[in-house]
């Protein structure tokens, strides 16, 4: 069965030739205009990707992944606008996107994208659930099933792509280059620079590490990141 995308999208027109076109690729698309009506939507439905603008009108696309990220984490969230809608906001789109593209839109390019997401993620999910090795560190706990992760019984809030990194820091049993991390989880990004790891790798500590505590990814000088003893 294909996998299942929620489009929100206010053009109309052009959200049914996205529709159409994304549905010829085997994807099953639900297409709706409004944010709250989206979000609603996404809370009870588990969607493979949200394909969303930058402003949806009366909430922006952080406020929908903020409010979703309460319930659900690791949502998997592409955001989709005009590129002077989205200038000045690209570092902090990919705080909770996995991806961008800009309208208009070629149709190749955004299917192109969107199947290089899956792969990516096809390939990290597998590898989490083959993962000989416990899916916890410390008192952090990965919910493999449903892409959750806890500190303790509280469920901290990460993007698909925090997700994704914490999962192959979890998953190696040895340090891990800024190039192997690149390879594993943005692989379908040819021309990113390897100091978004070292961005991510902040962004994760943000979130997972406690004041005066020893942090759970351990920097290895001149080589890379592990989460081994």
């Amino acid at each position: 069965m294909g996998k299942r995308i929620l489009l929100l999208e206010k053009e109309r027109n052009l959200a049914h030739f996205l529709s159409l076109e994304l549905q010829k690729e085997q994807y099953r698309v639900d297409q709706v205009e409004e944010g709250q009506k989206a979000l609603s939507m996404a809370l009870q439905t588990n969607y493979d990707l949200i394909l969303l603008n930058a402003h949806l009108g009366g909430m922006t696309a952080q406020d929908f992944a903020d409010k979703l990220s309460r319930t659900k984490s690791a949502s998997v969230i592409m955001v989709l606008d005009h590129r002077e809608e989205l200038q000045g906001q690209i570092e902090t789109i990919q705080r909770f996107a996995v991806s961008y593209i800009y309208k208009p839109v070629i149709i190749e390019n955004l299917v192109a994208r969107i199947s290089a997401i899956f792969r990516g993620r096809d390939f990290i999910d597998q590898h989490c659930s083959q993962m000989k090795v416990p899916t916890s560190y410390r008192n952090l706990r990965m919910d493999v099933e449903h892409h959750t992760v806890y500190r303790g019984e509280e469920m901290i809030a990460l993007t698909r792509r925090e997700y994704d990194l914490l999962a192959t820091l979890m998953g190696s049993k040895k340090v891990l280059t800024r190039e192997q991390l690149l390879e594993s989880v943005w692989k379908y990004e040819s021309a990113i620079e390897t100091n978004i790891v070292d961005v991510y790798i902040r962004y994760l500590r943000s979130k997972l590490d406690v004041k005066g505590q020893k942090s759970y990814i351990k920097t290895v000088r001149g080589v890379g990141y592990t989460m081994q003893e």
